[in-house]
């Protein structure tokens, strides 16, 4: 099954689990946006439930997973991460996330 026939028979994203996830992460909305590769503005319109464009599901579904494995692989948010400043702790998140390309 090609990529584009699994997004079609995907659910669309849950972004209340998302914003959950955002959270649980200590991102801001802004910075979330960014590390999904969207504008701001693209992700506050997900959150208030327009749908996701079918050019932009796969990545955001790919960086989704990404995030729930440095969750599960890095027990984050770790100590260090918590004492961090907003900035670096985005920083050292798109450090680990590039461990997983």
């Amino acid at each position: 099954m090609t990529s584009e026939a699994q997004n079609n028979a995907l659910p669309p994203l849950d972004f209340t689990r998302v914003e959950a996830l955002r959270k649980h992460m200590l991102m801001t909305s802004v910075d979330m946006a960014s590390i999904l590769g969207v504008s701001r503005v693209t992700y506050y319109n997900w959150v208030r439930g327009k749908p996701v464009r079918k050019t932009n599901d796969t990545q955001v579904r790919r960086t989704v997973k990404k995030l729930l494995h440095i969750i599960r692989d890095y027990d984050w948010p770790m100590p260090e991460v918590l004492a961090m400043d907003q900035p670096d702790r985005k920083d050292k998140l798109l450090e680990v996330l590039a461990t997983y390309d």
